[in-house]
């Protein structure tokens, strides 16, 4: 059973879209979303045990030198998708 943790990046003003393109090449990151406020970038981040979440952001991510800080948000609890009517996923 794998885990899945929500990485936020704050980056260099200016750098936003270059993070975005040098993160969504590491392996395990699944989904990648430029957003706006306190930080810039939230990841998907799928790993096999706590450890190699660890590696990814330790010193795949954390490495990257236009990032200033992350926060990382480790999932508790999945949810099953459940399909709603007309062909829509929601999280149950």
């Amino acid at each position: 059973m794998s885990i899945k943790a929500y990485v936020l990046i704050n980056t260099a003003i200016g750098k936003t879209a270059e993070v975005a393109k040098t993160v969504s090449r590491i392996k395990g990151v699944k989904k990648l979303d430029v957003i706006m406020g306190p930080y810039d970038i939230i990841i998907e981040v799928e790993a096999k045990d706590h450890d190699e979440l660890s590696d990814v952001v330790l010193t795949k991510i954390q490495t990257i030198k236009a990032i200033r800080h992350t926060m990382t948000c480790p999932v508790v609890k999945m949810q099953e998708e459940k399909k709603a009517g007309k062909g829509k996923s929601v999280k149950a």
